[in-house]
């Protein structure tokens, strides 16, 4: 029977392990999430479309929001922004990781400046985009969030403070008008 065998050297081991854990991005904090926001509100998604579009050459997905709270960025009334990636044509295009938006979802929304070619996306890799919700539990008005999220919270407001979330289902991290008060508050040290 032949057999084969690989070796590696302790040297090239460690280049492989150490750039896998280099590939992992860290969360970003809420303040650096604030920061790097060219936009930042919160509303409900009234519509969803994607197109080619013949500036870029892209497909590209638009979303409509009716503003509820505008932080920086986005006046009240609606505000639409453009994400690379979508589907149009049969074809589907998708960046991954990156967060998309869906009709009918209450969101807050930290999105970078819009681009030279007019696009924009979540800031970071999904800490750029929260739920909001009606807790099923208390009926109060909730923003959902992950692990990432929490994390992102723990410099602002003490790890104590915050719920303890392990997964990247969406659980109630802070109802909703203490945390826009929260980003309100770091967005004016911007």
């Amino acid at each position: 029977m032949l057999q084969m065998r690989i070796h590696f050297s302790p040297f090239a081991l460690m280049l492989c392990i150490g750039s896998a854990a280099f590939a992992q991005p860290r969360s970003l904090s809420l303040q650096e999430v604030v920061d790097a926001a060219g936009a930042i509100f919160s509303g409900k998604v009234t519509k969803v479309w994607s197109e080619h579009d013949a500036a870029t050459g892209f497909i590209v997905t638009y979303t409509q929001v009716e503003v509820q709270d505008a932080v920086r960025g986005a006046s009240g009334g609606r505000f639409t922004f453009k994400q690379y990636g979508g589907g149009h044509g049969g074809l589907r295009v998708v960046v991954a990781d990156m967060s998309y938006f869906s009709e009918g979802e209450e969101v807050v929304a930290f999105l970078y400046p819009a681009s030279s070619l007019g696009l924009t996306s979540p800031v970071g890799t999904n800490e750029g985009k929260l739920a909001v919700r009606l807790d099923p539990d208390t009926g109060k008005r909730m923003v959902y969030g992950n692990f990432l999220h929490v994390k992102m919270l723990e410099p602002v407001l003490g790890k104590s403070a915050l719920p303890l979330a392990t997964t990247t289902a969406a659980a109630p991290i802070m109802e909703y008008g203490r945390f826009i008060s929260v980003v309100r508050q770091l967005a004016q040290h911007k």
